[in-house]
């Protein structure tokens, strides 16, 4: 293999020898630009303030896996609801796959977190500190620094420490809650060492990624890119460079002898790339769409006065766009189902989640009436779970062949407070005449709203008594 293949084998972000490669992207003004620059300002201001949005008096997105709850735009789980939770996720998963099989790797140029603070934090703050990308490739090829150099890249590593604690701070609020968190911030460390610890090192991990490792995140961890061509097909969108009309391009001998094509081989297509990469050479895994070729392209097509989207977004094999095709309509019927059940299970969710149990001890016990009969009794267990915002009271009755049973608790009727988890003791008597050969009585229970009887729930349940049968 020659040397020259050899260069375009290896990964545009390392160099020959292995070692990273300081990508510092040119700057790029478009269409593209504008609109990215958009979308990344609303996600930013979006992640910031989310842990702080309260729906019905809620916070918006938490994820408290210490008490196990959830809570996603006003809809509250909790871990009885991973059925949800489920379909939650399912969705989110699902709709990342139509829209890679529709639009590529849309979410990689727009969307992902990666991208978004790299591209509209962290290399807006270096260019504020350090100064244009040009006097910063400079350094970076080795040209000595001045005391103001290394002043400036200071205060860069600063404002980068500052952003990645935020950052750090605003995810787990989305796990502990912005109150809590709030709270904790203003005691000492020592007396929440755990959160403590865990907000430092995500600090540090984020200070690392955004600051240094940067686009090495998206070639070598992020499985995303390895994915997509399972995901992807010729009619997929992608940034493509249109071989057609650029080759040959100005200046090669091929252009000499048969004429150059528009392609006039200022290589700003590869300047202005934040991953390194040559998009004339097709589509690559490291690519992420983020659309930079195409607004230098159009720029310098405008300069030449040559047609624009000599770059542009297209289809692998040059026909037009297709959202009607059978990968992604799998992929968007399999998103329909999973809204539809997320859907269903939030509109068949009920107030109370509740089992019924048996108590601890004895199954049964005997209890001689005073004309000399028999009764039984079985202690049972509600366990129970308030999933509103408000206090609720019921009652318990049991009911054996249509005739109420007797029912001895400590709190019935009783009252659980918004959100409570509560468990009820009680005693459920019924007369030895009810017992099968078996031993067995098949009742219904129910969970009465005090304040509407007509609004109850039913469980069946058997209770238990001393056997007849052969």
């Amino acid at each position: 293999m020659s040397f020259e293949d050899q260069e375009s084998e290896r990964l545009s972000s390392i160099d020959r020898y292995g070692h990273k490669k300081n990508i510092i992207p040119a700057p790029v003004r478009g269409r593209f630009h504008r609109q990215r620059t958009w979308v990344q300002g609303v996600l930013i201001i979006f992640f910031l303030m989310l842990p702080w949005i309260q729906i019905r008096g809620e916070q918006a997105f938490l994820i408290d896996l210490v008490h196990g709850q959830f809570a996603i735009f006003g809809l509250r789980f909790f871990a009885h609801d991973t059925p949800m939770v489920f379909f939650v996720l399912s969705t989110a998963a699902f709709g990342l796959l139509w829209a890679t099989a529709v639009w590529g790797r849309v979410w990689c140029g727009w969307a992902c977190p990666q991208t978004v603070f790299v591209d509209g934090v962290f290399r807006r703050i270096e260019k504020w500190t350090e100064g244009d990308y040009i006097r910063r490739r400079r350094i970076a090829q080795g040209e000595p620094r001045s005391l103001t150099d290394w002043l400036r890249t200071g205060l860069k590593w600063f404002l980068f420490f500052i952003v990645s604690s935020v950052l750090a701070h605003s995810a787990i609020a989305l796990f502990s809650g912005s109150k809590a968190l709030l709270s904790m911030m203003g005691h000492s460390p020592s007396d929440n060492w755990f959160y403590f610890v865990l907000v430092s090192s995500i600090t540090g991990v984020l200070l690392f990624d955004f600051g240094w490792f940067r686009e090495q995140f998206c070639v070598i961890m992020c499985p995303y890119g390895r994915f997509q061509s399972v995901l992807m097909d010729s009619t997929s969108l992608a940034v493509i460079y249109d071989e057609k009309r650029g080759e040959p391009r100005k200046g090669t001998p091929a252009a000499k002898e048969k004429g150059a094509g528009d392609c006039v081989a200022c290589n700003r297509c590869v300047q202005v790339c934040p991953t390194g990469i040559d998009i004339r050479q097709g589509v690559q895994m490291e690519c992420i769409a983020c659309t930079g070729c195409i607004d230098a392209c159009d720029e310098i097509m405008e300069k030449v006065n040559k047609p624009k989207g000599l770059i542009r977004y297209g289809n692998v094999d040059g026909t037009s766009w297709k959202i009607k095709k059978p990968r992604a309509l799998v992929y968007l019927g399999l998103l329909l189902a999973t809204v539809t059940g997320l859907s269903w299970s939030v509109a068949s969710r009920q107030e109370i989640h509740w089992n019924l149990l048996r108590g601890q001890g004895p199954v049964f016990r005997e209890i001689k009436n005073p004309d000399g009969s028999l009764s039984y009794s079985n202690h049972l267990r509600v366990h129970l779970q308030n999933q509103t915002r408000q206090a609720i009271h019921r009652r318990i009755q049991a009911f054996a062949a249509g005739q109420p049973l007797d029912i001895t608790s400590a709190e019935n009727p009783f009252v659980a407070s918004a959100d409570e988890m509560k468990t009820v003791h009680l005693f459920v008597i019924f007369p030895s005449s009810l017992l099968g050969a078996d031993g067995k009585v098949p009742i219904e229970v129910r969970l009465v709203d005090e304040t509407n009887p007509q609004n109850f729930r039913s469980q069946n349940y058997q209770l238990v008594g001393p056997s007849h049968g052969p």
